[in-house]
């Protein structure tokens, strides 16, 4: 199971706790936590914690994805559109208003990447074939080879997450679930219940 502690050798301030880093080297974040719990008078900080790790998790992984997208000549925003559509099916098509929602954007910036991405022949533009009222984003045979491409990076070569076995994989999807649902569940609680 993953466990979380703040327990540790050295004072409740965390000095001369950070395992030897260089002054380069990112603060640890249970010694920020430790710190900031005798601050606040042994205060629960688990929250402070979670939130920091997925954090520093997200800067990671976001480097890593922009890194990936430009190495195509992609921005992040536009190589998300073409996995968007790549896993889309076979026709692998999308509303734009299927696009934005599935990438938690506005539809302004969906306009934005689709528009790039027509100009480098990547997708285009087309009407639904039983309905000329629907406008739909295709994705073409280029965009697709990069998407694959770029899936086939991240599932074999990303963010070292392959070192994981499959139990380590399991447990922390798992948790991360926990995390997300809860996470949503709070959100739509401050926002009346209802979404974009």
């Amino acid at each position: 199971m993953i466990a979380l502690s703040l327990t540790s050798e050295g004072n409740e301030h965390g000095v001369g706790s950070s395992g030897g880093h260089g002054p380069s080297a990112p603060p640890d974040l249970k010694d920020l936590a430790r710190q900031w719990s005798s601050e606040l008078r042994r205060a629960d900080v688990h929250p402070f914690l979670i939130t920091a790790m997925v954090q520093r998790i997200s800067l990671h992984i976001e480097r890593q994805f922009v890194d990936i997208a430009r190495s195509h000549g992609l921005g992040a925003g536009d190589l998300r559109v073409l996995l968007a559509l790549a896993r889309s099916g076979p026709e692998y098509a999308l509303r734009p208003t299927e696009l934005f929602r599935q990438l938690l954007i506005t539809s302004g910036a969906v306009s934005k990447q689709v528009e790039r991405l027509v100009a480098l022949n990547l997708v285009r533009r087309a009407t639904h074939p039983s309905d000329i009222r629907i406008q739909l984003v295709v994705l073409e045979d280029a965009g697709h080879q990069i998407a694959r491409h770029a899936m086939e990076t991240i599932i074999s070569s990303f963010c070292g997450l392959q070192s994981l076995d499959t139990q380590q994989s399991n447990e922390i999807a798992a948790a991360l679930k926990l995390l997300l649902t809860t996470v949503e569940s709070a959100s739509d609680l401050t926002e009346g219940g209802k979404r974009e």
